[in-house]
């Protein structure tokens, strides 16, 4: 929002951002919804909120989590060397005993770093800078707070936002399969997963995307390694793992983003 503000010309002066989590039920296994409010600070003109009310809708990462932007290609490797395509999954797959995978209720708060900001030499902003996210949930023994530092950076000093979020993607896929599938099996090593994204374009694409208010459709390869052999771990076990995923579910089917706020501060 920040880098659509800056080519638009919005007098915007800074920007927060807040989201609560909640857990949400899905036909075969627990999710997450998502309440967003975004405050722009500065003297905002009606139109230019609902501009920028858009590009929060279809910044990358709500667009990948919310309307079905990411075109994923699975597929399954074995110790044994044997591979086979895991997607498209088929409807009817085995009923899995294992626990489903809670996603707790928390909430995360978005700071725009101001003076992170960098300029050319005409003085146009150049990077949009870095922001500070703070996150916090409960666990099972106490509430768990973390702080986060992306964005954009000429310095590469902070990663951007979206390899986090396929950081995050690989690592709930690889706790979902080791939860849900055969514990003998898994327990002693050989459970990764390799995530490969292709390029989304460059930022002025994605904001001038998130602008215009398009869906930029991104591809992803995600290789599920795994011990033994279709024998052991079969194909149609491993995918009904990968169906329950809450990250992926929210990848594939979207309708993560319950409600959407953007006021003038």
């Amino acid at each position: 929002m920040a880098g659509v503000a800056y080519r638009g010309g919005s007098p915007m002066e800074d920007i927060e951002v807040d989201f609560r989590v909640e857990p949400t039920e899905l036909p075969h296994g627990l999710g997450f919804g998502v309440r967003e409010k975004v405050t722009l600070l500065g003297d905002i003109s009606e139109s230019q909120r609902v501009r920028l009310q858009r590009a929060s809708r279809f910044c990358p990462v709500v667009q990948a989590l919310t309307k079905g932007a990411m075109e994923i290609e699975d597929r399954v490797r074995w110790s044994s060397g044997d591979v086979a395509p895991a997607s498209p999954v088929p409807e009817e797959l085995p009923v899995l005993d294992g626990p489903r995978i809670p996603i707790p209720p928390g909430t995360v708060r978005g700071k725009h770093l101001l003076d992170t900001k960098e300029y050319d030499a005409d003085g146009t902003v150049a990077h949009e800078g870095e922001a500070k996210v703070y996150v916090s949930c409960d666990n099972l023994t106490r509430s768990s707070a973390w702080t986060l530092l992306a964005g954009h950076s000429s310095q590469g000093l902070a990663p951007p936002p979206f390899p986090m979020v396929q950081a995050g993607w690989a690592a709930s896929t690889a706790a979902t399969l080791h939860r849900l599938l055969p514990a003998d099996l898994v327990d002693g090593g050989g459970l990764s997963v390799l995530l490969e994204m292709a390029g989304g374009g460059t930022r002025g694409q994605s904001q001038g995307s998130a602008d215009r208010g398009e869906v930029r459709k991104r591809g992803v390869s995600r290789q599920i390694n795994l011990p033994g052999n279709p024998g052991s771990l079969p194909l149609e076990l491993v995918q009904a793992a990968l169906r329950a995923d809450p990250i992926s579910a929210a990848f594939i089917h979207g309708g993560v983003l319950l409600d959407d706020e953007v006021v003038v501060g």
